[in-house]
């Protein structure tokens, strides 16, 4: 089964707090109480998404916790990447790699393409997404593939020549 770890469920779950009032700084003991999470968890979590640049904090009195970007910016794949690093589905996906089969295997080349696929779609959500999601998947894929098709269109568009 493909899971993304717990502490990443807890982000997600954390992330998606402070996009609901965005402008707002929530201290981390508020988010822990809103979220039902443990306060060293969130203390935790906050961390690496400070450190990943996806909230920003302040100290003091009236500081907290807020989303450093809009959260139409932010998207679930940087969440991911924050908490668990670059997504990597099997080991030949990996950069420091480490599969036995590497080298001999029937589908190693397929890997990486399926590892895009799974990143695009991630990449194509945002925390404002999130929120808007319905339980219509075939009506959610339309809107995200339509969007990465217009993404991966922009990227040839302004291609650089060589």
């Amino acid at each position: 089964m493909l899971r993304i770890g717990k502490m990443t469920d807890y982000a997600l779950v954390l992330m998606h707090r402070l996009a609901k009032s965005p402008s707002l700084q929530l201290r981390m003991e508020e988010l822990a109480v809103e979220t039902r999470l443990g306060l060293p968890t969130v203390r935790k979590l906050m961390r690496q998404l400070v450190n990943a640049g996806l909230v920003r904090s302040e100290r003091g009195a009236k500081g907290g916790y807020q989303l450093a970007r809009f959260p139409e910016l932010i998207t679930i794949a940087h969440v991911v990447a924050a908490v668990e690093g670059p997504l990597a589905i099997t080991e030949c996906c990996d950069d420091d790699g480490g599969c036995e089969l590497s080298g001999g295997c029937d589908v190693e080349s397929q890997m990486p393409t399926l590892n895009e696929l799974i990143t695009l779609m991630l990449g194509s959500i945002s925390l404002t997404d999130m929120g808007r999601l319905c339980g219509n998947v075939q009506g959610n894929l339309g809107v995200l593939l339509e969007r990465i098709l217009e993404r991966q269109q922009f990227h040839a568009d302004n291609a650089v020549p060589v």
